[in-house]
């Protein structure tokens, strides 16, 4: 696959954007496109599911990394 991008650059020379053409868009759309297996999209409608019956069930994701990243410094 072949895209053609064009970049955007801050006042240092540094690269700061990409701008594709709509049709390059569509072309890494199409090729990255994948279609979820059945049992992984009951999955997610389930965990989803259990958020909506409990949503104070679940941990604050800053906290969850938080604690991650307090693991790594053991």
């Amino acid at each position: 696959m072949s895209v053609n991008p064009q970049y955007t650059y801050d006042n240092a020379g540094n690269p700061v954007g990409v701008f594709l053409s709509i049709t390059d868009w569509n072309k890494i759309v199409e090729e990255l496109a994948i279609e979820l297996p059945e049992w992984q999209k009951q999955l997610m409608d389930l965990r989803l599911q259990e958020y909506h019956d409990n949503p104070a069930s679940m941990e604050d994701t800053d906290a969850f990394f938080a604690e991650l990243d307090r693991e790594d410094t053991k």
